[in-house]
C-alpha cells in the first residue's frame, strides 16, 4: 500500500517536475500481497494488483535515497545505512494481525489512510527542501534595532522596539514600533507510563483563558520556565516533581516552537518523559508561586479522545499527544 500510495501521490507532486523518481518495497520476508490490501486501495482508485511481494536483496537500501520502515520488526531489523542514505520510521500496525470491531478489512482501510498521511507529509518535507524560495533570505544582521526599552516588568515584562529590515525587493523597511510580551524558554513535559499506557495531566487556573466557555480550569501537561544555568531536560524533572509529584527516568526530545512570534519572544521545547504512575494523583504545587493543580493520571487513549471533543484545548498539550499518537508502540517497546 505505501509503495502505491508513493508512486501515485510522487507523481502528482511538484518533485515530479524536478527528478525521475523511482519507488520501490520489500520485506524482510516476503509473504506475497495480501488481496485485501488490493481491494482497499481500487477503492480509492489505486491499482496495485501489479505489485509483487519482495525480500530485501543485499545492499539494495544502499542505492536509494530514501528508506522507510513501517513496522516495528523492520525497523528493528533493518540493516545499517550510510549517512547518505535518510531513513524514517513510521510505526504502523499489521492490519492483516488485526482482531477488532468492523473485521480485518476496516484495519486494512485505517492502514491505507494513515499511510497516505504519511506519504503526504513526506512529499511536504521533499519539496520543501527543494524549494529554494522556502530558505530565509535574510537573519539577524539585515534587522537595525534603533530604540529598545521596557514599557513594563513585573511577572511578566512588556519591550517597545523602534526598528527596520531589509525588504525582499531590495532597500530597508520605513522605521516602525512593536510591542512585544518578553519571555524566555518554557519547557513542557509529557509524562507517559509505557507500562500502564497511561499519561499524566495537570489541571489548573489559567488568567489567559478567563473567557473560555467550558472552564478558565484548563487540563495541561506539566510545563515551567528554564531558570538561569539550567538545562531543558532539569526542568522536566524539576517540574514533574513540584507539580505532579512524578521522577522521570528517561527523556525524549519532540519539539521546540515559537508560540506567537508576531507578538511574544516565548519558546516552547517539549519533552516526554518515562514516568511510573502507580500513586500518583492529588493536589500539587508551590505556594509562593500560586500553584494549586490537580493531577490526573488518563489513559492514554481517553487523552486521545479529550482532544476531538475539545476538553484539551491548548496547544503544546495538543502537540504532545498526538506525536504519543504517533510514536506510542516505538516507546513502549524501548521503555518496558
Amino acid at each position: 500500500m505505501a509503495e502505491g500510495w508513493a508512486k501515485h501521490l510522487f507523481a502528482q507532486s511538484s518533485l515530479a517536475k524536478t527528478y525521475q523518481l523511482q519507488v520501490s518495497s520489500a520485506g524482510i520476508e516476503a509473504h506475497g500481497v495480501n488481496p485485501r490490501a488490493v481491494e482497499v486501495m481500487a477503492e480509492v482508485g489505486v491499482d496495485i494488483s501489479g505489485q509483487t511481494s519482495d525480500a530485501l536483496e543485499p545492499g539494495i537500501l544502499e542505492r536509494h535515497d530514501w528508506v522507510i520502515t513501517l513496522c516495528s520488526h523492520a525497523d528493528k531489523n533493518c540493516p545499517v545505512l550510510t549517512d547518505n542514505v535518510a531513513r524514517q520510521h513510521w510505526d504502523l500496525p499489521d492490519p492483516a494481525k488485526a482482531k477488532r470491531k468492523g473485521g480485518v478489512l476496516a484495519a486494512f482501510r485505517e492502514s491505507r489512510d494513515r499511510i497516505r498521511l504519511a506519504v503526504e507529509a513526506l512529499i511536504i518535507l521533499l519539496e520543501r527542501r527543494n524549494t529554494a524560495e522556502l530558505t530565509p533570505q535574510f537573519g539577524r544582521a539585515d534587522i537595525e534595532i534603533i530604540k529598545q526599552e521596557s514599557l513594563f516588568k513585573g511577572f511578566f515584562e512588556m519591550q517597545e522596539i523602534t526598528l527596520r529590515h531589509k525588504l525582499f525587493e531590495g532597500g530597508w523597511s520605513e522605521v516602525f514600533t512593536r510591542e512585544l510580551f518578553v519571555r524566555g524558554l518554557a519547557v513542557v513535559a509529557l509524562l507517559y507510563d509505557p507500562q500502564r499506557d497511561q499519561v499524566v495531566l495537570i489541571e489548573q487556573f489559567r488568567v489567559g483563558s478567563l473567557e473560555d466557555k467550558r472552564s478558565p480550569w484548563l487540563l495541561e501537561l506539566v510545563a515551567g520556565m528554564v531558570e538561569p544555568g539550567e538545562i531543558p531536560e532539569q526542568v522536566v524533572r524539576r517540574e514533574a516533581m513540584e507539580e505532579a509529584g512524578c521522577v522521570v527516568k528517561d527523556v525524549v526530545k519532540l519539539y521546540d516552537y515559537w508560540v506567537s512570534p508576531g507578538a511574544t519572544s516565548e519558546q516552547v521545547a517539549i519533552y516526554c518523559g518515562r514516568v511510573d504512575t502507580q500513586g500518583v494523583g492529588g493536589v500539587h504545587g508551590l505556594d509562593y508561586e500560586h500553584e494549586d493543580i490537580r493531577v490526573e493520571v488518563v489513559a492514554a487513549d481517553w487523552a486521545f479522545m479529550a482532544i476531538d471533543s475539545g476538553i484539551i484545548n491548548n496547544a503544546a498539550t495538543i502537540m504532545a499527544l498526538q506525536w504519543l499518537q504517533l510514536n506510542r508502540k516505538r516507546l513502549q517497546q524501548e521503555w518496558c
